[in-house]
């Protein structure tokens, strides 16, 4: 029976430490909640709440030049760079007086902390009357002025990231709302325009060679 047993444990295969150790982090990362790996560096006030499903925040983004007003993120140090996403939504006033149904086209961009600009992207989209999101918002303020606002449609937006450190600015550059005939252009400084949410981060290494992204692009 001894030699039976050493003569099995003899026999089984030793897996490279490399190996092992992938094994290990793929385990780990099935069981716990992944992390956020990033900074989110936005002003306190541009969190506008938080999904009751989801448990995902949703930010502001507000109309402006400087990335430091806009959703600031700084990005971990990487050496192959890597893979930002998230998701963009409208951010509409669903009262009596806001005019639906309306043709809403919202326009955003994404710069580095030194304005340099990533890609520029357009969500549009007819909202009528009865429309709902997909989640209800459990906001962070109770003021008057936002109790009829909402996130409305979603569009994924990815952006492939350059080596190094790197923060980003997610700022608002216009909304057309369209009735009918008559289209009228919001792109007045500090308006809130639009909100992200579901932002993520991947790095790209050995273990996580990334497919290749679309990148930077107009849409």
């Amino acid at each position: 029976m001894i030699l039976l047993l050493i003569t099995l444990l003899w026999s089984a295969p030793i897996l490279p430490q490399a190996a092992q150790t992938q094994a290990v982090m793929t385990e780990v990362a099935a069981t716990e909640d992944v992390k956020p790996n990033f900074a989110m560096r936005a002003k306190p006030n541009l969190r506008f709440g938080s999904g009751t499903d989801t448990a995902r925040d949703y930010y502001d983004v507000p109309i402006t030049t400087r990335p430091s007003d806009g959703v600031l993120i700084k990005l971990p140090y990487t050496l192959k760079g890597g893979k930002l996403t998230f998701d963009l939504h409208h951010r509409v006033a669903m009262s009596d007086d806001f005019g639906l149904p309306a043709e809403i086209m919202t326009v955003v961009e994404v710069v580095t902390g030194g304005t340099n600009r990533l890609g520029r992207y357009t969500l549009l989209d007819d909202i009528d009357e009865g429309d709902k999101f997909e989640e209800e918002i459990d906001r962070a303020s109770d003021a008057d002025i936002d109790h009829y606002v909402t996130p409305m449609s979603r569009k994924e937006i990815t952006i492939k990231t350059l080596p190094g450190p790197q923060s980003i600015s997610i700022v608002g550059r216009a909304m057309v709302v369209t009735r009918g005939a008559l289209s009228t252009e919001i792109d007045t400084p500090g308006t809130r325009i639009a909100m992200v949410s579901n932002i993520k981060f991947e790095a790209v290494n050995e273990i996580n060679p990334l497919k290749k992204s679309p990148g930077p692009a107009k849409d």
